[in-house]
């Protein structure tokens, strides 16, 4: 983070420390918590630390829940190396991660083999490139096959709900599985095809009734219980796990 301080609050026994990253764009103040940097202010340059510390302070039960339930999930999984033996998952299942040699390949290509990842490398990728040319690779052919499976889901529950197919776009975003804007477009981070059907299927369906409900109304959740009843019991799956979905 560019321009990161540093600061702590107390409030009641608990203690809370958090980073502020300031940007002369900004003008309001947003809170993250994330289970592996922690809580995050992001704030206009000019602004006093001690305005920043009331603000924590005002959302201190919040921010204290998050913590909670990240500690109560676990502490997030290492890091990833992108070297041959990891595992990756792919809709709820493990496989095992392989690298080759790609002969003439002008860039590093990933496929599903049985129970491996393998991903051939061009043979004149130095190194410390490797890494990078792997994830690269693993992110694309995620990417493609989300696709594929989320445009069959979402057509799946557009007829449960008897709406027209909205367009779908795949998206990089790390804080949300999926959204759906003001024009009926639906986004989803095509991470979430890491995680099983189900949990695809709650995201889906979870975006497809913002078609008919834009906010998150009784008439929303309501909606919503028609075609999954069992949608609280995917959400806090998802909740617990979607941690691991992360590249």
């Amino acid at each position: 983070m560019t321009q990161a301080e540093h600061h702590q609050v107390t409030f009641g026994e608990s203690t809370i420390d958090f980073a502020v990253v300031r940007s002369d764009r900004r003008r309001t103040v947003s809170i993250a918590v994330d289970p592996c940097d922690g809580v995050i202010l992001r704030a206009p340059t000019g602004l006093a630390g001690d305005r920043l510390d009331e603000v924590v302070r005002r959302k201190a039960p919040w921010i204290l829940g998050r913590l909670s339930d990240f500690a109560e999930i676990g502490p997030p999984p290492a890091p990833r190396e992108f070297v041959g033996g990891e595992s990756y998952p792919y809709l709820g299942r493990s496989y095992r991660l392989r690298i080759e040699r790609g002969g003439e390949l002008q860039r590093a290509e990933a496929a599903l083999r049985g129970a491996y990842f393998v991903v051939a490398l061009p043979p004149r990728v130095p190194p410390d490139e490797r890494p990078r040319c792997v994830r690269r690779a693993l992110v694309r052919w995620y990417c493609a096959h989300a696709k594929k499976w989320l445009a069959e889901r979402v057509a799946i529950y557009t007829e449960r709900l008897a709406v027209d197919t909205p367009p779908l776009l795949i998206r990089d975003q790390e804080k949300r599985w999926g959204s759906c804007n003001g024009k009926g477009e639906l986004r989803f981070n095509w991470r979430i095809i890491m995680a099983p059907m189900s949990l695809v299927d709650y995201v889906v369906a979870h975006e497809v009734c913002h078609l008919e409900v834009r906010d998150h109304s009784a008439a929303f959740w309501k909606l919503l219980r028609t075609v999954m009843p069992d949608h609280e019991i995917r959400k806090e799956r998802l909740r617990r796990t979607g941690i691991n979905y992360h590249l």
